[in-house]
């Protein structure tokens, strides 16, 4: 998150050849795509600056 990777960087990071297959095993594996979960943690990051 502080990088700003996106979902196909990570991937490749992590080892997959392919940005799609690492999005759709994320998703099967923690129910919701991995864009989702960036934002609702940098919601929840930003909330919390905040106060």
């Amino acid at each position: 998150m502080a990088e700003s990777a996106d979902a196909a960087d990570v991937a490749f990071r992590v080892g997959y050849e392919s940005a799609s297959q690492f999005s759709r095993e994320y998703t099967r594996m923690f129910g919701a795509p991995p864009k989702a979960d960036v934002r609702q943690l940098k919601e929840k990051y930003d909330y919390a600056m905040s106060e």
